[in-house]
């Protein structure tokens, strides 16, 4: 039976428009249908067989010799449609197929030592409309790739850049880099090149002054561009930095450069590799963060001054007065830390019918994260795949990511003899994260549809170690016979996601 599965309007990430794949037929019963960024690596790699692109009929079909569970996305500048293969290696040398017209070339590589990727590239000036490919598993190891017929664009290629954008991005997909620069975040004293993979080996070099605009070119060796940074996602005007390029140089190894423009306002920034990954961008020591000026755009939101009301006349005590309406603060000041519990060799919680927490709560932080991206906030993952990560390394991405509050999401547990356990509990630990998890918990316990067991303060090792107001979230009993139900549909999922992302914006709107 072929099983096809469409875009999801839901999964769009500001980052990158993800294609979601649907695995009903190739996953136990138990899950239900999972998000295709959520996958379980199998315990022997696959290997990929064979592909082939067709260019009269717009397709790739592959094969692999056991089930893969592939994951699609498209990506901009320049526009490709990129499949990825968990668990999957290649067993041969990169290869590409020049194609001709629409289609620029197809490329085949070994991305990471656990991932094999597919690239069909379309040439300058082209475009696909997202809703209208096709990912169909004709066999759990052999896949269709149907493009719709490309389209021609007026949007600006990374050739010919529009020359008011504000922030480029350009480059390509290379495999086998050490590093990979994953987003340019904005923190409350600078900025953070968020990276994975080694600690970045870096070069600063200063340009301009006097005539010429100052300019900041770090330069990581050994590194390439994810490709779901977008120039959208880059910080546009923020402490007086009028632009970002980052550009992928060819060359081998690898070299990613980051080029800041300075507008007058800002300072020299002192540039350091941080030991947990990631690049950090500060004011000199002599330089207050909150002296550095945003440039905001003419039209953005000015201070409204209200004239004061007619006064009573003397001798007449002042009536109370309601209090005034309190304006929400700037959302895109905030860094919020969203960390998904467990991963990768640690499934977490294992429940009834074999529900893994892991497949639980990646899904749930992904589109939390997603959420608030939406509404202006910056957000930093501690993982965003299927990767196993140690306790104290989330809490350094928290705290070197100068995060304004951290957010834990698990799924709970009890025996398997107690499917009478059900509901939902919120934790803190320090009084600083108290509000915050009772925020959150009033928003998601309506939302869940669970019994209600409380907010209580614990002695967890990600609360205890962060340096801000922090929660841990346990949405649900994996062990519940009421709980795991809703746990492993992906409807419940989204409602669940929403109303975390609701009580976190609630949470920064009545500081």
């Amino acid at each position: 039976m072929t099983t096809t599965w469409r875009h999801h309007p839901l999964l769009s990430f500001v980052l990158g428009d993800y294609l979601a794949l649907r695995y009903n037929c190739l996953l136990p019963a138990t899950l239900g249908a999972v998000s295709a960024l959520v996958f379980t690596m199998p315990a022997e790699a696959a290997q990929l067989q064979s592909w082939r692109f067709d260019a009269r009929q717009n397709r790739l079909v592959f094969t692999t010799d056991t089930g893969v569970q592939p994951r699609a996305q498209l990506i901009f500048n320049p526009t490709r449609i990129v499949i990825d293969l968990p668990g999957t290696t290649l067993g041969r040398p990169t290869a590409n197929q020049s194609v001709g017209g629409a289609v620029r070339e197809v490329r085949v590589g070994q991305f990471d030592a656990q991932t094999t990727r597919i690239v069909i590239e379309l040439n300058a000036g082209y475009t696909v409309d997202p809703r209208q490919i096709e990912v169909r598993g004709v066999q759990a190891n052999e896949w269709v790739v149907q493009l719709p017929t490309p389209t021609r664009t007026s949007t600006p290629t990374p050739e010919t850049p529009a020359a008011d954008a504000p922030n480029t991005v350009s480059g390509s997909v290379v495999p086998g880099a050490a590093t990979q620069l994953d987003n340019v975040l904005t923190t409350p004293d600078g900025f953070f090149l968020r990276t994975r993979g080694q600690v970045p080996e870096i070069e600063v070099e200063r340009r301009g002054g006097g005539d010429e605009p100052r300019q900041i070119l770090v330069t990581l060796r050994n590194s390439s561009i994810s490709p779901l940074l977008r120039p959208q996602a880059l910080p546009v005007s923020r402490y007086s930095v009028s632009r970002w390029e980052i550009t992928q140089l060819p060359q081998n190894p690898p070299v990613t450069q980051v080029l800041l423009t300075l507008a007058p306002g800002s300072p020299d920034w002192q540039v350091n590799a941080s030991s947990i990954g990631g690049v950090t961008l500060l004011p000199p020591a002599n330089v207050a963060i909150a002296s550095i000026p945003d440039q905001l755009p003419a039209s953005a939101s000015q201070p409204i001054t209200v004239p004061p009301g007619p006064q009573p006349p003397v001798g007449v005590p002042p009536q109370p007065q309601p209090p005034a309406t309190q304006v929400p603060p700037n959302l895109s000041q905030v860094v919020v830390v969203i960390d998904p519990g467990h991963g990768g060799r640690d499934p977490g919680a294992i429940g009834i019918g074999g529900l893994q927490e892991k497949n639980v709560v990646l899904p749930v932080s992904l589109r939390v994260a997603e959420l608030l991206r939406a509404q202006g906030i910056q957000v930093i993952m501690t993982r965003s795949d299927d990767r196993t990560l140690d306790l104290q390394p989330r809490v350094d991405i928290a705290n070197q990511g100068r995060g304004t509050i951290f957010v834990s999401i698990h799924a709970n547990a009890i025996s398997l003899s107690r499917p009478d356990v059900n509901g939902i509990e919120t934790y803190y630990f320090s009084e600083a994260g108290r509000r915050l998890a009772e925020t959150i918990h009033a928003s998601i316990l309506p939302a869940s549809g669970m019994r209600d067991r409380g907010v209580k303060q614990a002695r967890f090792y990600v609360l205890r170690n962060t340096a801000m107001p922090s929660t841990l979230l346990e949405i649900g009993f994996l062990t519940g016979q009421e709980d795991v139900q809703r746990l492993a549909d992906a409807a419940w999922r989204e409602r669940m996601a929403q109303a975390i992302a609701d009580g976190i914006v609630r949470y920064f709107q009545n500081r």
